[in-house]
């Protein structure tokens, strides 16, 4: 056990006031990731639904477009500029699931929320190791989304909820040995990991989201951008759904509802990462049980499992060094 138990509500607390003194470089850090992906998505959507709007005229101009296999590599030409900063803008933000933890540690040490690209070099660092999490979690989500498995995949979930702590700053675990010993830490915490998962979820996921949509409704946005996609949308074959009421209105408001709701929880995504990585460092004991444990030869004497101090990345110096210096001398 750790040596000071804090308790859930000082931990979200404590993740706010970070979050809120260091608030510019947070937005700063997500804005690529957040609305990188929004514009890629418009991108692709966008110019395919202008091609398409306006291919009998593009033929009529030039008449070498008036073929299948022209035709279907104008439409990849469209979609590659959006796609690419959409992926790009995707990654950047899974990064940021560890990156966001190496920032809280070095605030923790310094004071000063800095070196982005140091802080993104704690995960590219062990890129093989993150994208086979991110399988693994993909994997685990399927199976959790079959509604027998609902009540199950929630209690992995929460029991698993600190993987990517673990992966920045502990070494020497394989894949599966970061989601155990997530589970290990999280182990007869799971009530108080639970609550402090909830008040995270309604704070970010309902209430800022609510906050952001009145703003949203304040400034005529929301109608603004409702039509923008309603006009889209009725490019639609809707014709099969029409009688479940779906129309391009509800379309359009719909997309609007899930465009705000996506950028509160990307920018808040720093949120919960510091708060997590706080709830990591309240639970952190420094002994676990090895997860690969080395082949024995066969012997008649019952061999005790070891456990061993944990070896525990500490902040790059050059974090910190970087960190001391004020912004115009970096």
């Amino acid at each position: 056990m750790s040596r000071e138990d804090k308790s859930v509500w000082l931990i979200f607390f404590e993740g706010i006031k970070i979050y809120a003194l260091n608030i510019h470089k947070f937005l700063l850090y997500m804005s690529f990731p957040v609305l990188g992906q929004i514009l890629g998505l418009f991108m692709i959507f966008g110019l395919t639904w202008w091609y398409t709007q306006n291919y009998q005229e593009l033929v009529v101009r030039y008449p070498a477009l008036n073929d299948f296999s022209t035709m279907i590599l104008c439409v990849v030409l469209t979609i590659i500029p959006g796609l690419l900063i959409f992926v790009r803008a995707f990654w950047d933000y899974l990064v940021a699931f560890g990156a966001l933890n190496s920032m809280t540690d070095g605030y923790l040490n310094t004071g000063r929320v800095y070196d982005f690209r140091a802080h993104n070099s704690v995960v590219t660092r062990k890129t093989f190791s993150f994208i086979a999490i991110w399988l693994l979690i993909s994997i685990f989500t399927i199976v959790a989304v079959i509604p027998v498995f609902w009540i199950f995949g929630i209690v992995l979930f929460i029991y698993f909820i600190l993987v990517f702590q673990v992966f920045t700053f502990e070494n020497g675990h394989s894949p599966f040995g970061y989601f155990k010993r997530s589970l290990y830490l999280i182990k007869g915490k799971f009530a108080r990991t639970f609550l402090l998962m909830t008040i995270l979820t309604v704070f970010t996921y309902y209430l800022l989201t609510a906050g952001l949509g009145v703003l949203f409704d304040s400034f005529n946005l929301s109608g603004y951008l409702a039509k923008i996609f309603e006009y889209w949308a009725y490019s639609l074959p809707l014709e099969a759904v029409e009688r479940f009421n779906i129309t391009p209105a509800l379309i359009g408001a719909e997309l609007v509802k899930q465009v705000v709701f996506f950028l509160v929880v990307g920018y808040t995504l720093p949120i919960r990462s510091i708060c997590w990585t706080l709830w990591y460092k309240n639970l952190f004991d420094g002994d676990i049980l090895d997860d690969k444990p080395k082949k024995q030869k066969s012997s008649s004497k019952k061999i005790k499992a070891k456990t061993f101090k944990i070896e525990k990345r500490g902040i790059d110096p050059e974090i910190i060094r970087r960190a001391r210096l004020e912004d115009d001398e970096y």
